[in-house]
């Protein structure tokens, strides 16, 4: 049962960040550059927007990493799940670009 609770919370707390990091980060990027002209958009920027969310995972795993023993249930089952829900929030996040530029493409069509 302390696996399961650890995985639940390491979900929770992961999606949480990784949501928040979606947000905060890659959001507003992706709004504006839908909406301009994709040359105003540069490489550099996406980059280093990559570059703070692959750093922004380290340091939340890292931080899972020191507070496995403080928490009262299974501490690797918390970083597992917290590694997963970290990917799961990316997915989601191209998921939903996809989805909207579809969206936008179809309605250009017509």
């Amino acid at each position: 049962m302390t696996y399961i609770a650890g995985a639940a919370a390491g979900l929770i707390f992961g999606g949480i960040i990784g949501l928040l990091k979606n947000i905060f980060i890659w959001q507003r990027y992706l709004n504006r550059s839908a909406s301009s002209n994709s040359q105003e958009t540069g490489a550099g920027d996406v980059y280093i927007r990559a570059m703070v969310s692959y750093f922004v995972n380290i340091l939340t795993l890292v931080i899972a990493f020191f507070i496995r023993n403080i928490l009262p249930f299974d501490g690797i089952a918390f970083l597992i799940g917290t590694a997963a829900a970290l990917v799961i929030m990316n997915k989601v996040l191209a998921f939903r670009q996809k989805k909207s530029e579809d969206i936008r493409e179809e309605a250009y069509r017509q």
